[in-house]
């Protein structure tokens, strides 16, 4: 276990807290939550800040202890692999939730009438994207509410200040496949 795994694991047990209410106070979807707390996946600095805020503790202490138990092989990769990529499956994906894949930087949306892959990085703040509401084909950043067209990543208020990159998606059985291009290393470059 990472430090990081290891603390909310304590902090959720000494409140009492359960997965399912921890993530819907911290506006977090529930399988990135346990993908967290098992070990499988690293949150950004911005979910480790909210999660040090909610505890009543210092949000600097939690990024400096999480950042020194990363994994290197969770760096960016220098180039996107070609082709289609295996990225969650759609039973893991309810329609009108998503699921925050790639190194953070892609989500994907469960639509009434299919999938839609798109940048995680809100072009405004930075804001994780994927951690916001869908409503039909409307995306919400959580942090400044700016909204995006899920089906063509087109800014739809003042607060989406341009427009996020959009991914190739497709349904191979039970696997929901995504082909990414050069926007999604972009993008993590801004965040960074």
């Amino acid at each position: 276990m990472t430090w990081l795994t290891e603390a909310l694991s304590q902090r959720m047990q000494e409140r009492g807290l359960a997965v399912d209410a921890l993530s819907r106070q911290l506006a977090v979807e529930r399988s990135r939550l346990n993908n967290i707390l098992s070990g499988a996946a690293v949150p950004n600095e911005n979910l480790v800040r909210r999660f040090a805020n909610f505890f009543g503790e210092d949000p600097g202490e939690w990024i400096a202890r999480a950042e020194g138990r990363q994994p290197a092989a969770m760096d960016l990769p220098a180039t996107v692999p070609e082709g289609f990529i295996k990225m969650a499956r759609v039973s893991e994906i309810p329609t009108g939730e998503m699921a925050i894949v790639y190194h953070d930087l892609v989500v994907i949306a469960h639509a009434d009438d299919g999938f839609y892959a798109f940048g995680n990085v809100c072009p405004h703040a930075a804001g994780p994207i994927g951690e916001g509401y869908l409503e039909g084909h409307v995306v919400e950043c959580p942090f400044h509410a700016g909204q995006w067209d899920v089906r063509s990543g087109e800014a739809l208020s003042m607060l989406a200040t341009a427009d996020i990159p959009r991914f190739e998606v497709r349904v191979d059985g039970d696997e929901v496949e995504v082909k990414l291009d050069d926007a999604v290393i972009s993008q993590g470059m801004v965040s960074r």
